[in-house]
């Protein structure tokens, strides 16, 4: 290469640096006068100067991609590559003539509609340039454990930062003497943790009255974010913007649906996000009816709905009210739409794409074993290919009946010794134990207990000592311990590696020398994996309740553990203790439920950065096992 050549292309490369860096602090400038403007009572600088500083990065914005566009080789191609960009600049610009000729105004003197135009094109602009730094990042050498990691880990100081903001809690928090600022930012710091692991646990012990609308929605986003995860939504602005995925994109996408085809993972995303938008507008709907009067106006009511939709399909178990569905114990609503989507949400986008694949298919076949004139056609001609269920499916489907069935009953029969039969309910007034309810009640209790403690954290009975029987408390810990599916929103061990390890036993007990299941032979791969998740899930519990232990000196250890497998499996049920947490304990709890959440078994590959696989074998030998 000529030397001569070199050098231009090194000052175009600084060129470009020097660029994207005055872009970045503009972009920087600009969302911390949003911050100042939107997050304070009363702002600490004049809102002139904020808006001054935001129309300053709009202009830098706007330069810059013109530059860009009129430089490039091919000005066309790269207008079509920055489209969103050039859509936001016209869009922006046709607002603020049309303001400025409707009012007779300059438009620097342009009323509201003016400020909140550059404001939205400013969130709109940092939106799109995280996603391009997240697309961008997925192109360098990365593993896929890493970029989950880091992306989960933005996303909570993103969140954190913005809940510590005076306008996201209330007047009345605000004005507590308790209210210190350092523990405050734990607080905050705790709620984007719990927000983004969809656990739940809250330090804060009334959501929907410690949090202002502004803190509810970012709480809202941040549920949202984590229940499908960064990457998912990396991948889908991607492809809005016309982007292709690059192959350590596409690995880290499969990696975090556990997905096997690299080439459907386009498809694969289109899918989680439209099933995951139909599912929580669905619940919506269905839950608007449920709330009361006492809720407010409609849009309260709406956004009531939507809040808790999304950290039902989520299993969040995020709620608006101090205990959680306990006043709603008695609505269809809860049974017959916020278990439904705990369900699905906790089933695994997998097993979703296969049983709509083979939903599809089954409708393709009766379609066409009918011809245009209504009769139908011989056998031979109706034969279509079929879309038989995958053997994930098949352990997930039969593990999640189980895992509902049994505790159902087990809850039921262990609730109803010594119970009162409703005679401790003084007019529903009073949040009842489970024993407490009548038999009918008890029984959509215990099933509600048995679907909600898999990771969802919503809850129609108390969960303290007093409340729940002791063998109830060490079920639900047993529940908790399993959680969902994988590739769902859910936590936990998940219900695929205790079944593939039941059926180990099952095989061993057999004198079969492989794990076998619905015809088919599990590899050892799988086995020795579902077995490792399970003795580092173990061993994270057994860490956190004994680092508990010794920060929460006056505590049970009964509470303890429940608080601790609640947040190592991202869960969310409490007897009460979080709220009383010391610092170090609520930041151990942080840790578990972070740790919880990108799995245990993913976050040591990705710490350890992944050893290279072996290429030799030691001699065998047999050691006495029993």
């Amino acid at each position: 290469m000529n030397p001569s050549e070199t050098l231009p292309r090194r000052a175009d490369l600084l060129k470009v640096t020097r660029l994207r860096g005055v872009l970045w602090a503009a972009a920087a400038a600009a969302l911390v006068s949003l911050g100042l403007e939107y997050g304070f009572e009363q702002p600490p600088l004049p809102i002139a100067l904020l808006n001054v500083v935001q129309l300053a990065a709009i202009v830098i914005y706007v330069g810059a991609q013109v530059a860009e566009i009129v430089q490039a080789t091919s000005p066309l191609a790269a207008l079509r590559r920055r489209w969103f960009d050039a859509l936001l600049i016209v869009g922006c610009a046709v607002i603020l003539l049309a303001e400025a000729e409707t009012t007779g105004q300059p438009v620097l003197k342009a009323s509201t509609v003016y400020v909140a135009t550059l404001q939205i094109v400013l969130v709109a602009r940092f939106a799109l340039g995280v996603v391009r730094f997240n697309l961008a990042l997925s192109e360098r050498r990365l593993r896929p454990g890493r970029m989950m990691v880091g992306s989960f880990a933005v996303v909570i100081v993103l969140g954190a930062v913005l809940l510590a903001l005076p306008k996201a809690t209330s007047p009345e928090l605000r004005h507590e003497e308790a209210h210190y600022f350092t523990e405050h930012l734990v607080n905050c710091l705790f709620t984007s943790v719990s927000a983004t692991c969809v656990t739940g646990l809250t330090v804060f012990e009334n959501t929907g009255r410690d949090f202002s609308r502004f803190g509810q929605v970012v709480i809202l986003c941040l549920i949202q974010a984590g229940g499908l995860g960064i990457m998912i939504y990396g991948g889908l602005f991607g492809l809005l913007l016309g982007r292709q995925l690059s192959l350590r994109h596409s690995l880290a996408l499969q990696d975090a649906l556990s997905h096997r085809t690299l080439g459907h993972v386009r498809h694969m995303v289109w899918f989680v996000v439209v099933v995951t938008l139909l599912c929580e507008a669905g619940g919506a709907a269905l839950l608007y009816s449920m709330w009361p009067a006492e809720v407010g106006p409609a849009s309260e009511r709406v956004f009531h709905s939507v809040f808790h939709a999304v950290s039902a399909f989520c299993n969040a178990g995020f709620s608006l009210q101090a205990d959680s569905l306990v006043e709603f114990r008695g609505a269809w609503q809860v049974y017959g739409c916020v278990m439904p989507l705990i369900v699905i949400g906790g089933l695994g986008f997998p097993v979703l794409t296969n049983l709509f694949d083979g939903a599809r298919a089954r409708f393709r076949r009766v379609r066409g074993a009918t011809g245009a004139d209504g009769i139908r056609l011989p056998h031979s001609r109706n034969r279509t290919e079929r879309t038989p269920l995958t053997l994930h499916t098949k352990l997930v489907l039969s593990s999640t009946i189980l895992l509902i069935a049994v505790p159902t009953v087990a809850f039921f029969v262990i609730e109803s010794i010594g119970a009162s039969d409703g005679q401790n309910d003084v007019a529903g007034l009073l949040p009842p134990a489970m024993a407490d309810l009548p038999w009918h009640q008890r029984i959509s209790a215990a099933f509600f207990q048995a679907v909600t403690t898999r990771t969802a954290g919503f809850n129609t009975t108390a969960q303290d000592p007093a409340s729940l029987s002791p063998a109830s408390t060490f079920l639900t810990m047993l529940l908790m311990f399993v959680g969902g599916s994988p590739a769902s929103t859910a936590g936990g061990v998940k219900t695929v590696s205790v079944t593939i390890l039941a059926l180990g036993v099952y095989s061993t007990l057999r004198g079969r020398s492989e794990v076998e299941g619905f015809a088919r032979t599990i590899p050892q791969s799988a086995v020795r994996r579902s077995a490792v998740i399970v003795m580092v899930m173990f061993c994270l519990v057994g860490a956190v309740t004994l680092m508990l232990c010794v920060t929460e000196q006056g505590e049970s250890l009964g509470e303890v553990l429940f608080e601790s497998v609640s947040a190592c499996g991202t869960v969310g049920l409490s007897t009460g203790l979080t709220p009383r947490l010391t610092i170090p304990g609520r930041v151990i709890i942080m840790l578990a439920m972070f740790a919880g959440r990108i799995g245990p078994l993913t976050l040591l590959v990705a710490l350890s950065g992944g050893a290279a696989p072996g290429r030799y074998e030691y001699p065998q030998e047999h050691p006495v096992i029993c």
